[in-house]
């Protein structure tokens, strides 16, 4: 991992993503609308290179697993945000979200 790799994950953890706990609780049901605006808005804020990112586009699926999330990320805009440091920031939320949200439309 890189040191503005490392410097995205601290900065998407410093505005509320959290890290995994091991206690499962229910998922908030959400709109693949809103879920999306709510990744991006994240990103967009975690780092200044990721402030150009356009979007995120979210599908929901059958959950692979009993308690499994019902949605993968299926595409990124990015726009001119800068791919390399925005991944990482990207990743924290899907797996943060996943863990939060279920898409109910």
């Amino acid at each position: 991992m890189s040191l503005d790799e490392g410097e995205t994950m601290r900065n998407a953890k410093a505005i509320g993503v959290r890290a995994g706990s091991e206690l499962a609780a229910p998922r908030s049901p959400i709109t693949r609308a809103a879920l999306e605006s709510a990744i991006a808005e994240a990103v967009r804020g975690s780092n200044p290179d990721c402030g150009a990112l356009v979007g995120v586009i979210v599908e929901r699926v059958a959950p692979k697993a009993p308690g499994g999330a019902n949605w993968v990320l299926k595409g990124v805009r990015y726009g001119r945000a800068k791919r390399d440091r925005c991944r990482a920031a990207i990743a924290i939320c899907v797996e943060d979200g996943q863990r939060q949200f279920e898409v109910s439309d």
